[in-house]
């Protein structure tokens, strides 16, 4: 029986390490009903990368299931098979988390750094592919007692420690309150992209180390050396932050469905309710509809938030908007620079490119065109109709 489970293993281990990457479809990656959610941050310091991550078992079940955790490194994400550096056998239940750190040595050239998750019972399988680049900037991190902070946010009025490179003894601080643009229509020539200069509204020095809370919302920069592109960078949201309870909040998103008289009627209402639920039940012609709308526009929101927050707010983002108008995608591939979205009834491609900075490595934009005007319409209008 053991070497029955032990031959199992291997052969799962062949299987989900011969496919290239490539060709391997990533939609899990945001996908919010999926078995496994898996956060990380990496962060660079000394000659090596370090990834931290939380994996939790989000699907409903009673009994505990055995799940194989492989780290694996490749050259590409065509090659198909790499070297195994790392293989752990870990039982989940659902609501349970594992926290772990992975170190790994840079180099002069990118390589990739692939984690792939089995549930051994069904050979299902999961892959998380890290780009392993030696300008990587990010060179710190937050922390909330003892655990590093994963998400690219962080709560107003709570206490943090914020942790530089060992060797630094202070660390400055730089705030930004600049009200980021959304993104345009995937029509649109227009783009959204982080500006190439950001000035700073107030800044400070604190030491490495220290627990403060901010009190303020904004983008926050934290460098060791102001001279150097390196530093680390998160945004400051009220509690609720990816979910949107407030009217004031629950405004700026609908730009992407509204028109411009109602989203200016929509702007001029200063948190009034009574006159926020006027205006949506007339976008949809029916409170029933309204309410349905409410519900699947904001799920999506907060998702956005949840998946794509960067220098800014995660719905405002290519990638946000994609995916709140159009849903999770059918397939996602990837490469070392871009994201491909496929929409499988729509026969429609959205590729993303990575433009990424000091305050967002991960940042990507949407490669636009004409041709998706019709689809864009079409789609908006059926929100509008709450057939979602």
């Amino acid at each position: 029986m053991k070497f029955s489970f032990a031959f199992f293993l291997l052969f799962i281990n062949f299987i989900a390490g011969a496919q290239s990457l490539a060709n391997e479809n990533l939609n899990h990656l945001y996908n919010p009903t999926d078995d496994i959610d898996l956060d990380w941050r990496m962060v660079k310091e000394d000659g090596q990368m370090t990834i931290h991550y939380s994996l939790a078992i989000t699907a409903k079940g009673s009994s505990p299931e055995m799940y194989q955790m492989q780290w694996e490194e490749r050259d590409s994400y065509s090659q198909r098979k790499g070297k195994v550096m790392r293989s752990d056998s870990l039982l989940l239940s659902p609501g349970s988390v594992k926290m772990g750190t992975l170190a790994v040595d840079l180099k002069d050239d990118p390589w990739m750094l692939l984690l792939t998750i089995t549930k051994v019972t069904s050979s299902n399988t999961w892959s998380y592919p890290f780009l392993i680049e030696k300008n990587y900037p990010v060179n710190g991190f937050i922390k909330n007692g003892d655990q590093v902070v994963l998400d690219s946010y962080l709560e107003m009025g709570k206490a943090y420690s914020v942790q530089g490179p060992s060797a630094a003894s202070n660390l400055s601080v730089f705030r930004y309150s600049q009200n980021f643009s959304s993104a345009f229509p995937p029509f649109s020539k227009n783009t959204a992209g982080a500006d190439p200069v950001l000035l700073p509204d107030s800044s400070f020095s604190i030491s490495n180390g220290q627990s403060l809370s901010f009190s303020k919302e904004g983008l926050y920069l934290v460098q060791s050396d102001t001279a150097s592109a390196e530093g680390f960078s998160f945004r400051v949201h009220t509690s609720t932050y990816p979910r949107y309870t407030r009217i004031q909040d629950l405004v700026d998103p609908l730009v992407f469905v509204t028109t411009q008289d109602e989203f200016t009627q929509l702007q001029q209402s200063n948190g009034d309710k009574v006159v926020f639920d006027k205006t949506v039940i007339g976008i949809t012609r029916d409170r029933d509809r309204a309410k349905r709308f409410m519900k699947s526009y904001y799920t999506r929101v907060e998702l956005a938030n949840k998946y794509f927050t960067s220098f800014k707010e995660g719905w405002k983002t290519d990638q946000g908007m994609t995916f709140i108008i159009f849903g999770l995608p059918d397939e996602i591939r990837k490469t070392s620079q871009t994201e491909i979205w496929y929409y499988k009834d729509s026969r429609t491609k959205f590729v993303f490119i990575k433009m990424g900075s000091i305050y967002s490595p991960h940042y990507y934009t949407l490669m636009r065109d004409n041709r998706f005007t019709e689809l864009w319409y079409n789609t908006i209008d059926l929100w509008r109709k709450s057939r979602f």
